[in-house]
C-alpha cells in the first residue's frame, strides 16, 4: 500500500476534526442547557417554605426585604407587579418572582403592607379604583396574606419571621408519582386548601418553569426518599397485641421504618387489594358512618377541608405511600397533625384499597377565604417567642436595615395551648367556641369547649376518653378523630388541662377527689 502524501491526508482529516469539534461544542451546549435540578431548587428559594432541600438563604439575599427602613417602594407598582410578575432583575436568574393566584382585594391589601402605605406615592387610576372597590382591603389585611402565603420565607420582615410551613419534600421519592409531579410544576393546584399547617394558609406559586427545568426539579426531587426530622407529637407506645406491636400488617414487611442517621426511609411494598362490590360498599359506608377520615378529608362533596382530597389519590400517590401514612402518618411526615389508625390491619388494607381503587379524577381544592385561620404563634405571646429563641423580650425589636437571613422559626407546638391550636382548633376554635375553619364542613356541630355549662357536666376521665378514642366511643360524631396512638399519655392529660381552662370550669364534684387530671 503506498502512503497518503502529508497534505492530501491533513486536508482529508480537516472535515472531520471540524466535524467533532462541533458536535463537542453542540454537546457542551446542550450541556449546559440541562439545569441541575438541586442547584435550581436552590435557586428557586424551594428551601425557604419547603423542608428536605437546601435551605432558602440564597433566595433571602436576593429578594427584596420589606418593613421600616427598606427602600421604599410605590404601593400601585406592587399591585401591578403581583398581577403578572415579569424579570426585572435577569442578573439573578434562575430566582424569580412566582405568579400567585391573588384577587384584586389580595393584591390591594399586599401593596399596602409592604410599602407602609408610604403617602400612596405614584398611584394611578387602575389603583385608586381597586382601593375604592375594597375599602375593608388594608394594612392589616395585608399583614395577615403575608404570613399566610409566607412570602416572608424569602421577603425578609422585622415583624414576620420566615416560617417552613409547606409540604416536607425529604420524602418525595416515597410519596409521589413522576408524571403527576411533572404536571404539578407546571400547573400548581391547592391540595392542601387550609395549608399544611391546617389553618395556617398557603399557596403553591406558579414559577412558570420550562420543560427542562420541570423535568430537571422533578428527577432530582424523586431521588429524595428520607423526610426530614419534625416536631411530630410523640406516639403513645403499642400495646400488646396490637397490630403496631406485632410488627404492622402481614405480608407487607412489617411497620414503615423512620429515616436514620445510616439510612433513609423505607417502606414495605404494597399493592391495593382487589375488593369485590360488597367490600366496595362496606368501605363506602365505614367511611360515612364509622371512620373519621372525613371529618379532615374531603371525599366527592363530602367531607372536611383540613387535609388534602381523597378523590383521586392514586394518580398522585404511590399505592405503599398511601397504606402506611393512614397507620403511621408520623413516620412518613413528621409533624403532621393527621393521627395514626387505631385500625386493625385488615381494615387500613380495606380504606387504602377502595381510595386507590374509586374511579374518580384527581382535582385541586378550592382555596378557603379568611386564611390563617389560627394563630401563627401557636398561642404564644410576642415576648413568649422572642425569649424561646433566646432573645430579650424587653429589648427593642430589631430594625428591618438589620435584618439578616434568619433559619425559619419552628412550627411544632410545646405548650399545651400551641397543643390545642395545631390538633383541634380547626373544628373547635383557637377559643373553644366551636368556630374553627373546618366546623361549617362537618355534619355535627363540634363541641364547644368553652360552654362551662355544659363542660362541668363531662368528667375529666371523659374528655380524655373523646380524645384517645374520638368521638364515636362517647355517643358523638365519628367524624372527631382518635388521638391515642399519636399522643402519648401526658400530652391528653394536657389537652384535658387547657380544656378546663377554656371552659373555666371543673367535671361534676363527685368526679373530683383532690387530684388534679383524672
Amino acid at each position: 500500500m503506498s502512503p497518503v502524501p502529508w497534505g492530501k491526508s491533513l486536508w482529508g482529516a480537516l472535515p472531520l476534526l471540524a466535524a467533532a469539534a462541533f458536535g463537542a461544542a453542540a454537546s457542551a451546549a446542550m450541556r449546559q442547557q440541562v439545569p441541575d435540578g438541586a442547584e435550581l431548587t436552590k435557586a428557586l428559594g424551594c428551601g425557604a417554605c419547603h423542608a428536605g432541600v437546601p435551605e432558602g438563604d440564597a433566595i433571602r439575599e436576593v429578594a427584596p426585604p420589606f418593613g421600616e427602613g427598606m427602600a421604599p417602594l410605590a404601593p400601585a407598582y406592587i399591585f401591578h407587579y403581583l398581577d403578572d410578575p415579569r424579570t426585572v432583575r435577569p442578573e439573578i436568574a434562575p430566582a424569580r418572582m412566582p405568579r400567585y393566584d391573588l384577587d384584586e382585594r389580595e393584591r390591594v391589601a399586599l401593596s399596602l403592607f409592604v410599602t407602609n402605605e408610604r403617602e400612596l406615592r405614584g398611584v394611578d387610576d387602575a389603583f385608586r379604583a381597586a382601593m375604592a372597590r375594597h375599602p375593608e382591603a388594608d394594612h392589616a389585611e395585608g399583614a395577615v396574606l403575608f404570613e399566610s402565603l409566607s412570602c416572608g420565607s424569602c421577603h425578609l420582615h422585622p415583624d414576620i419571621p420566615p416560617r417552613t410551613t409547606a409540604p416536607d419534600l425529604g420524602a418525595t421519592g416515597l410519596r409521589v408519582h413522576g408524571a403527576w409531579l411533572e404536571g404539578y410544576l407546571a400547573g400548581p393546584v391547592t391540595i392542601r386548601p387550609a395549608g399544611t399547617l391546617p389553618g395556617r394558609g398557603g399557596l403553591m406559586p406558579d414559577f412558570r418553569l420550562s420543560p427542562a427545568e420541570i423535568t430537571a426539579i422533578t428527577g432530582f426531587l424523586l431521588t429524595l426518599q428520607t423526610p426530614s426530622p419534625g416536631d411530630a407529637p410523640t406516639a403513645a407506645a403499642p400495646s400488646p397485641g396490637t397490630p403496631a406491636a406485632r410488627g404492622g400488617t402481614p405480608g407487607t414487611g412489617g411497620a414503615p421504618q423512620p429515616a436514620t442517621a445510616s439510612g433513609p426511609a423505607r417502606i414495605p411494598p404494597w399493592e391495593p387489594v382487589a375488593l369485590s362490590p360488597f367490600s366496595m360498599r362496606k368501605a363506602e359506608t365505614l367511611l360515612e358512618d364509622r371512620w373519621s377520615c372525613l371529618g379532615c378529608h374531603q371525599l366527592g362533596e363530602d367531607g372536611g377541608r383540613i387535609g388534602p382530597r381523597l378523590d383521586g389519590i392514586a394518580e398522585r400517590l404511590r399505592p405503599e405511600y398511601v397504606r402506611h401514612l393512614i397507620a403511621h402518618p408520623a413516620h412518613l411526615a413528621p409533624g403532621t397533625v393527621m393521627p395514626a389508625s387505631l385500625e386493625q390491619a385488615d381494615r387500613i388494607d380495606l380504606i387504602a384499597s377502595y381510595l386507590l381503587l374509586r374511579d374518580a379524577p384527581w382535582t385541586g381544592s378550592e382555596r378557603l377565604p379568611g386564611m390563617p385561620a389560627l394563630p401563627a404563634s401557636g398561642g404564644a405571646s410576642p415576648a413568649d417567642r422572642a425569649s424561646a429563641a433566646g432573645a430579650d423580650p424587653a429589648a427593642d425589636p430589631p430594625s428591618a436595615a438589620a435584618a439578616t437571613p434568619t433559619r425559619p422559626t419552628p412550627t411544632g407546638p410545646t405548650t399545651p395551648p400551641a397543643l390545642y391550636i395545631a390538633q383541634c382548633a380547626s373544628c373547635h376554635g383557637v377559643n373553644g367556641e366551636g368556630d374553627g375553619f373546618n366546623a361549617p364542613f362537618l355534619p355535627v356541630a363540634p363541641t364547644v369547649h368553652a360552654d362551662s355549662a355544659a363542660m362541668s357536666l363531662r368528667t375529666d376521665d371523659t374528655l380524655y376518653d373523646g380524645i384517645h378514642g374520638g368521638g364515636w366511643i362517647l355517643g358523638k360524631s365519628q367524624r372527631m378523630p382518635a388521638f391515642g396512638a399519636s399522643l402519648d399519655d401526658a400530652q391528653k392529660r394536657a389537652l384535658v388541662a387547657h380544656i378546663r381552662t377554656l371552659c373555666r370550669c371543673l367535671g361534676p364534684a363527685w368526679s373530683r377527689d383532690g387530684r388534679r387530671g383524672r
